[in-house]
């Protein structure tokens, strides 16, 4: 925008000649309407279309995965069932039932049926003797029914944890998972299968059953061993992805949960187990619902769903490419959307061969109202020349880049220049690069967020300080785009001095006002200052707001204004108060409270002063307020207070030590925070508190 030529305008006061169009623009309309119509149709045909579709197919896709994860987890179900059955022979057996009992009443000696008395032990009882005797008999049976059944291998393990009857030929320790499953199995006196392991043999399955006592052995119908078996697993889970019903694009996934989070079990594969960083968002029954998700094994889109396995924590889980199981409804769709696309086409081409015989006379009438707008732009641009030459507010106009397009009279004579000469320059030109840069973060924000932005600034024009009010907002073409920036700058100069001269007034009335209450309690000299200076360490050092800190400053000042009004031979007398007058020299606080409570700080500086005297516990004055009822600023000035008030003298005491003092305050309990008492004690025991106490109490 140039400064004289295009200036920044504003509506005028003529109304623009309104545009009268022909009567074909109501067949333009309802042309438009017809193809509208046409369009929604077939829009809503092809919706529902689409729709119909797409449920069909998502419902029989539905019905093939859980046909075939429910007959993969039938398999599963029947061979767990089978291996439960067979070792059934096992822990049922009246034989082994007795053996374990009888270990089981051994309890620590049952180390010395496998190892036998250490060298210079005693030999062990008889009972113990017969067990040992017995032993390989047991130990064989084991080893004959792993072999016929077909396990790697089996343990039998007393409830202590420790493998007493092993198929292997060194009975190694159990491990902690083995440990945590045998607890399981104890506890819920049922049988249980562990996770899948990769061993060197290839994947296992492990097998745990509870061992009863024979029924005439009197005792407790509780497991007093468990029976641990180890059966290869690998074949079982690589026959499940050669199953009839699978499709192209479709695969069975054995998935397990462990300690560590859920694992697929991949026997192809070198690890056997792959962990699964993905959550798979069960269900109540522990199902995995029938959706559209990532794939197990990364990014790949997929239909899936999943089936829980009765027993273990396992779960077989059928997924679908998602891009090829929808490459039959993806041909359907696209006939759909030919058709209804054709016939929007028809009605288009057929109104537009309508209305292209109508359009040349509808332009010479748009041609002729547009230039009867541009006569009142131009009316509209004298009408803003003449307020911004007159207007006190300075008003500038830059581009994204910075530069000035316009700036107005007041502003031009503000910085001593002609507008002229402004234009083109930025800010770095007319204020210096530092006031520039602080400038240039407000541009930044507007051309960013878009909004507009309103702060104050302090800025130096022609070597003199000026307090600014400035507005900034965006400036943007049709589009949206912000193409450039509107500053509106407010000189508040006078507002701002007059206002520092009244916050001078305050704060001198403030000091006046605590001499004012040493000078009645000489023990007070120096006590609102220390309380002050304290208090907004403490509150610096809990990291409070900034409202909380300047609250806690200005009310420690004025926390002693209430004594103006009590007796003055109570605060000089040296014994101890009576009830009567422990009330009266309490009441500083409702004198306190009347002078103060009609005056407007704009902080919460009565109701810290009114509950400063408040205890957590509910003992202080002179609401017993209790806990969080006692406001933040007023808690740290109850503590600081408190402290003050100890190591200073008063007329019935002397002072104490900083450390006496602390004890007490450690020994108060529930009556200050202990949170602000231990921010206390950093600060009197830094280098600024010691300095502090120096200035405080010299001696």
């Amino acid at each position: 925008m140039q400064s004289k030529d295009t200036k920044l305008t504003i509506s005028g006061s003529e109304a623009t000649p309104e545009y009268q169009p022909e009567p074909r623009k109501k067949v333009l309309w309802v042309g438009l309407g017809i193809i509208a119509v046409v369009t929604i149709a077939a829009i809503i045909w092809v919706a529902w279309g689409l729709k119909l579709r797409e449920r069909e197919f998502e419902a029989n896709l539905q019905k093939r995965l859980e046909l075939m994860a429910a007959s993969q987890v039938q398999l599963t179900e029947a061979l767990l069932e089978t291996a439960i059955g067979q070792a059934n022979r096992v822990i049922n057996s009246e034989l082994f039932k007795l053996y374990a009992a009888e270990v089981h009443l051994v309890e620590d000696d049952v180390s010395l049926l496998v190892s036998g008395p250490l060298p210079g032990q005693s030999d062990p009882d008889e009972g113990v003797a017969q067990l040992a005797a017995q032993l390989p008999m047991m130990q064989s049976l084991l080893v004959e029914f792993t072999r016929i059944s077909g396990y790697l291998e089996g343990r039998v393990v007393n409830r202590s944890g420790t493998v007493y009857i092993a198929t292997d030929a060194t009975t190694t320790p159990v491990r902690v998972d083995q440990m945590d499953m045998l607890k399981l199995v104890l506890e819920s006196q049922a049988p249980k299968f562990g996770p899948l392991r990769n061993t060197s043999l290839g994947l296992v399955l492990e097998a745990y059953l509870p061992i009863f006592p024979p029924e005439a052995s009197g005792l407790d119908k509780t497991p007093v061993a468990v029976l641990m078996l180890s059966q290869m697993a690998g074949e079982r889970i690589d026959q499940m992805n050669s199953s009839s019903l699978m499709e192209k694009g479709e695969q069975i996934r054995f998935v397990q949960k462990t300690a560590e989070g859920y694992e697929e079990v991949v026997p192809w594969l070198t690890g056997k187990l792959r962990t699964l960083s993905q959550s798979l968002g069960f269900d109540q029954k522990e199902r995995l619902p029938f959706a559209v998700r990532p794939a197990l094994t990364g990014e790949a889109k997929t239909y899936s769903l999943g089936l829980p396995i009765a027993g273990p924590d396992m779960w077989i889980v059928v997924e679908a490419s998602y891009d090829v199981a929808r490459e039959a409804l993806r041909g359907q769709q696209k006939s759909l959307m030919s058709i209804a696309v054709l016939l929007v086409l028809f009605f288009g081409v057929t109104f537009g061969a309508i209305w292209a015989l109508l359009i040349s006379n509808q332009e010479r009438k748009v041609a002729k109202h547009f230039e009867a707008l541009a006569q009142e732009i131009e009316q509209q641009r004298q009408l803003l020349d003449s307020i911004n030459n007159t207007i006190a507010d300075y008003i500038v106009l830059k581009d994204v880049q910075g530069r000035y397009l316009y700036v107005n009279p007041a502003f031009a004579t503000a910085v001593g220049r002609e507008p002229e000469e402004l234009i083109g320059l930025d800010h770095e030109a007319v204020f210096g690069y530092d006031t520039a840069r602080r400038l240039e973060h407000s541009d930044q924000q507007v051309q960013t967020g878009g909004m507009p932005v309103t702060f104050n600034e302090t800025l130096y024009i022609q070597s003199q300080p000026h307090h600014l009010q400035i507005s900034k907002s965006p400036l943007k073409d049709a589009e949206g785009n912000v193409t450039g920036i509107v500053s509106v700058l407010r000189d508040v100069t006078e507002f701002v001095e007059v206002q520092k001269r009244q916050e001078q007034a305050t704060a001198k009335t403030v000091e006046a006002l605590v001499r004012a209450i040493e000078l009645t309690d000489p023990y007070l000299a120096g006590h609102s200052r220390l309380l002050r200076t304290l208090g907004v360490e403490v509150a610096k050092t809990l990291n409070v707001a900034e409202l909380d800190l300047a609250t806690v400053e200005t009310a420690a000042n004025l926390s002693q204004v209430g004594k103006l009004f009590v007796d003055r031979q109570l605060l000089f007398k040296a014994e101890a108060l009576t009830a009567e007058e422990k009330r009266e020299m309490e009441s500083h606080v409702d004198h306190a409270a009347k002078v103060l409570q009609d005056i407007d700080f704009g902080l919460p500086i009565f109701e810290a002063i009114y509950q400063m005297n408040e205890t957590l516990d509910g003992q202080g004055y002179p609401q017993g307020l209790k806990g969080d009822a006692v406001c933040l600023p007023a808690r740290i000035l109850s503590v600081v207070n408190s402290f003050c008030a100890m190591v200073a003298p008063r007329a019935y005491r002397g002072s104490r030590t900083v450390d006496e003092t602390l004890q007490i305050m450690d020994a108060s309990g529930a009556a200050y925070d202990q949170v602000i008492v231990e921010a206390l004690k950093g600060v009197v025991r830094s280098a600024v508190g010691e300095k502090l106490l120096a200035r405080h109490n010299p001696e």
